[in-house]
């Protein structure tokens, strides 16, 4: 009797500590290989974003400069003057382009489309959607 007691606790040990032996190694690996894949999506997302952020000074303000300035620069055409960057925020709601008259103009969204020479290409009309979109931020 004492035999098959003692045996059946030196089954049970070995049963555990075979069974346990694995589970401590990948509890302690999965932690590393998540961190690390997790650091390296994260990096990645704010390199995209940083990377598609729209630029007023680079992206913006160089469209407004040649299609905007020379009818709403010192001129004002229908009262409406777009010299600078506080010039044109009169005209934005930040982070809601269909609510911003700059963008239905651009669009001719139930207004004249501007420039009237003609519809901006759809990429350019798109730099302003996205700049306003992330704050039409004076960057």
């Amino acid at each position: 009797m004492k035999i098959k007691f003692l045996s059946m606790i030196i089954l049970g040990a070995l049963f555990l500590t075979a069974c346990a032996a694995p589970v401590t190694e990948v509890v302690t690996t999965l932690p590393a290989v998540n961190e690390s894949a997790a650091t390296t999506d994260q990096n990645t997302d704010e390199s995209s974003a940083v990377e598609s952020m729209v630029s007023f000074s680079k992206d913006i303000w160089p469209v407004i400069q040649q299609f905007a300035l020379p009818a709403h620069g010192t001129e004002m055409k229908g009262g409406v003057q777009l010299e600078s960057y506080e010039d044109i925020m009169k005209y934005v709601e930040p982070g809601d382009p269909e609510a911003s008259v700059l963008y239905k103009y651009l669009t001719g969204n139930g207004v004249p489309v501007m420039p009237p020479s003609g519809k901006l290409p759809d990429a350019t009309i798109q730099l302003f959607y996205d700049w306003i979109v992330q704050g039409a931020l004076n960057n």
